[in-house]
């Protein structure tokens, strides 16, 4: 197995366990808030990969949807467009007084049957979650290419002309009947059993089930992240649930459902930020060197700019920060060079969140996590950050240590 795959793996159980432990009440609180958790699932559902290969397909084969053969009751005079009801025909003339009249059953061909209105059903909901999905994104979320390119194939597929009078038709306060579900699946037509896929995987959702959460949340959650966005969430989510379990504290995530400037997991009275500057971060007084650099590109026009930590930790007891997390996925250099570049970011990070001066402590308690290979710390009392790597991250008790630094804050 690849080391990307490897990561998918133990990101994509880390949200496994948490969905499916969350659903117990332990003591006076629920882990999972139910209708909050299970929207962010939900969310995900819409650009997941089967609702993604549903609306692909759809484009691909505009025409693949099938209109039925239906009757309707018409009444004409002396003309019949159809098979003859003659009990209604009789009735009908007794009631009006016309011995001429006809009731007849017409033959028209609709798209208005039970397969078409479980497709549409599932492209109605499918647009309603990724506007939703959307709606909670920052303006330099990773999610946001691909909800956006979800929302357009969505937007094309509603403009088939077939597809038209189903949506119309259809109300997201009514789910498909158990007859529309079976007769899609029974359709030898691809795109029925496309759409019946997806319905399926969105009913598994809202019952819990496993199989369902891994397949969203490795199609949706993980697979359109980066490969180095991927091990920064990895890590993100091990050492939310590593807190977890040193302080003995609730773990909740609060990935894409909250604020975007807000943390993406908390943990007993941590909570983790991903790619947040935070308002904890106060600029320090510039080294010569720095001055320098900035008077350079100032003579350009050009802002130094403001660099961010790939993940801080915050003890919201002590209202500051607690350790700055440095994250490297390791593809051409090698281990020693992504360690000297990590470890360089967070003593430069720890100026910003720690007090001029007092820096050690700060740093003593930060962690530097690289894909593999990460060296062996030598002199344990030495004020430097933690190193842990994705073999020592799998472990079950790889991020102990570094989780009791945190505990020993005053």
């Amino acid at each position: 197995m690849s080391l990307d795959a490897a990561i998918v793996d133990h990101t994509a159980g880390l949200l496994l366990r948490y969905f499916r432990s969350g659903a117990a009440i332990e003591g006076a609180a629920p882990r999972l808030d139910q209708r909050r958790d299970v929207d962010i699932l939900k969310g995900h559902w819409a650009v997941s990969a089967p609702v993604r290969q549903l609306t692909a397909y759809l484009l691909a084969h505009p025409h693949e949807t099938q209109a039925l053969l239906s009757y309707r009751e018409r009444v004409d005079d002396a003309v019949a467009r159809g098979r003859l009801d003659a009990r209604r025909t009789w009735f009908y003339r007794q009631q009006s007084g016309i011995p001429s009249a006809l009731v007849t059953h017409e033959p028209v061909r609709s798209f208005n049957t039970g397969p078409n209105l479980l497709l549409a059903w599932v492209l109605r909901e499918a647009a309603s979650y990724t506007a939703r999905l959307f709606s909670w994104q920052g303006t330099t979320s990773p999610y946001l290419p691909t909800i956006e390119k979800a929302q357009a194939d969505i937007r094309s597929v509603q403009k088939i002309d077939a597809l038209r009078e189903p949506l119309r038709a259809v109300s997201l306060g009514h789910r498909p009947n158990a007859a529309s579900v079976r007769d899609a699946a029974r359709s030898r037509r691809q795109v029925y059993r496309l759409a019946v896929d997806a319905y399926r995987l969105l009913q598994g959702l809202e019952r819990g089930e496993a199989d369902a959460m891994d397949r969203v949340a490795r199609s949706a959650l993980i697979a359109p992240l980066e490969d180095w966005r991927r091990f920064e969430l990895a890590v993100g989510l091990s050492i939310g649930e590593a807190l977890a379990q040193a302080t003995g504290g609730s773990l909740h995530l609060h990935l894409l459902g909250a604020k975007s400037s807000g943390p993406i997991v908390t943990a007993g009275r941590f909570a983790i930020y991903w790619q947040q500057i935070t308002g904890y971060h106060q600029p320090p007084p510039l080294e010569p060197s720095e001055l320098r650099v900035r008077a350079v590109l100032q003579a350009y026009g050009i802002n130094t700019g403001t660099e961010r930590p790939d993940l801080i930790v915050v003890d919201r007891d002590q209202d500051a920060v607690a350790a700055v997390v440095e994250v490297k996925y390791i593809a051409g250099d090698t281990a020693t060079t992504r360690f000297r570049e990590a470890v360089d970011q967070v003593v430069r990070y720890g100026r910003s969140y720690a007090p001029t001066g007092a820096t050690a402590p700060l740093l003593s308690r930060s962690l530097v996590a690289l894909s593999r290979h990460a060296p062996a710390r030598i002199d344990p009392d030495a004020p430097a950050p933690f190193s842990v790597d994705f073999e020592a991250l799998k472990q079950p008790h790889g991020l102990d240590a570094w989780a009791l630094a945190l505990l020993a804050l005053p």
